[in-house]
């Protein structure tokens, strides 16, 4: 805006206050843009689930649908139209709209000197976006659980067996401290916003933090690119007023005073309005956000499934046996069927190693599933053979029934006996996905990670010692 001059009281005149032609028709198409991005009263859904949601019985998932409420109409189907420049089609299509609606309204509107009572409403949404749209990641980090501990699967998979956006997530993995810094971090962006006087520096930290997200996951082909950089932008557009003060500041040594429209909430309607619905998204999306992501944290982490694994099954195992239809299959690491490995998880999940190609669903294993068999964490993004089931154990029966964790083979079910003649050994037998019969004797390993053990430990394995 324009570098006015202070009237004695040091406010601005009401005289002065006049916005040049560019910086109307500017705020015209910016008011375009970030409205419809941020005001969801296009978005019928949305505003349903506000009245949808049971608000006695409050889950964790919930803040999903209240928080987003994004556009997106076209979606190209291509490395670009996912990953890349394409993939942010419906923001070229919104700006084409704003730019019809600022050259009609230039049309219409020749007496207005300035829009700062819309300008200050666009900033509020702004802010108000970004906290809404932000509080489910900051306390997935803040409370560890958007990238929980690494499975015994994930330990024993080759690293270049996980695709560019899977080694993004579990790089956080084991370093749950850094991952309680950076939720503490955008929390602290959060606050920031959150009031108005403190705004600016909110705006700033999300342009640089978040942005700085954003370029990670286009690196990683990470998938929340386009709403990271959406944060960003919209931080861009929370500190731009502040922009030609800290220029003339630092770079031409001038003195200056910074001058912030804020809209006057001097009667008592406007007030209390103001102050009913700050407290109200206080309350939703800091308190009850962070409690329920607490209450997730503690009781049910979302990414791995709920349901204890087998008893003291928990760990690494080498295949010493494996039959198919009654002949032993020596042990061959281009076998296509007979299993080179196996992990049983302190959760329900048995992951095993076989020479066989399958499709990778490409996903990090995000979301907030209720089912165990839907939470993919460990499975998603992950190649080189390594195969995920979800099981269900019949203790009674003593059998175990997997389904594939894998999306692209949910359908696939399989139904194997077990049996434990001692604390170290689980044998397996059945039918597979072939409808083969299948008898495999599994071995515990004593082994040690490197990971957690720390630099200064001696790890002995196989009798060797490194």
């Amino acid at each position: 805006m324009k570098d006015h001059s202070l009237n004695d009281k040091g406010l601005l005149a009401d005289s002065e206050a006049e916005w040049t032609s560019f910086e109307k028709f500017a705020f015209r198409v910016a008011f375009g843009f970030f409205g419809f991005l941020t005001i969801p009263i296009w978005n019928i859904n949305y505003i349903k689930n506000w009245f949808n949601i049971n608000w006695s019985n409050l889950h964790i998932r919930d803040m999903n649908s209240l928080g987003g409420f994004g556009v997106r109409w076209v979606q190209i189907d291509s490395e670009s139209g996912i990953w890349g420049l394409l993939s942010y089609i419906n923001w070229a299509i919104v700006l084409a709209g704003a730019l019809v609606v600022a050259i009609i309204w230039t049309l219409l509107d020749k007496k207005s000197k300035h829009y700062r009572e819309l300008y200050y409403l666009v900033n509020v949404t702004s802010r108000f976006t970004i906290i809404a749209q932000l509080n489910g990641l900051v306390f997935s980090k803040v409370f560890p659980s958007q990238m929980p501990p690494l499975s015994l699967g994930q330990l024993n998979t080759n690293l270049g067996d996980f695709t560019a956006q899977k080694l993004y997530w579990i790089q956080l993995s084991f370093v749950p401290g850094y991952e309680i810094f950076l939720g503490a971090a955008e929390l602290v962006i959060m606050i920031l916003l959150f009031f108005r006087k403190t705004a600016a520096l909110g705006g700033l930290l999300s342009l640089i933090m978040i942005g700085n997200i954003a370029i990670a996951n286009h690196v990683y082909d990470g998938g929340v690119h386009v709403l990271a950089t959406f944060h960003a932008l919209l931080g861009l557009f929370i500190v731009w007023p502040y922009l030609p003060s800290v220029w003339n500041l630092l770079v031409k040594g001038k003195d200056i005073t910074t001058r912030v429209y804020y809209y006057p909430m001097n009667e008592g309607w406007k007030k209390y309005t103001r102050l009913s619905l700050k407290t109200f998204a206080f309350v939703v999306f800091f308190i009850g956000s962070a409690y329920l992501h607490w209450h997730n944290y503690t009781y049910d982490s979302y990414k791995v499934p709920a349901r204890p694994g087998l008893a003291n099954a928990r760990g690494f195992y080498q295949v010493t046996e494996f039959r198919l239809n009654g002949k032993e299959l020596p042990y061959s690491p281009v076998d296509s069927i007979r299993w080179q490995e196996a992990a049983f998880e302190k959760w329900s999940t048995l992951s095993y190693k076989v020479h066989r190609k399958f499709e990778i669903h490409g996903e990090a294993g995000r979301g907030k599933q209720f089912a165990d068999v839907d939470r993919t964490y460990e499975s998603a993004g992950t190649g080189g053979g390594k195969r995920y089931y979800y099981y269900e154990a019949d203790t009674i029966n003593q059998t175990l029934t997997l389904k594939n964790k894998n999306k692209l083979y949910k359908d696939e079910h399989i139904v194997l006996k077990y049996e434990r003649p001692t604390d170290t050994r689980i044998i397996l037998s059945g039918l597979n996905e072939f409808k083969d019969s299948i008898y495999v004797v599994l071995d515990k390993i004593d082994k040690k990670y490197p990971l957690y053990e720390g630099r200064q430990q001696s790890i002995g394995y196989l009798n060797h010692e490194f």
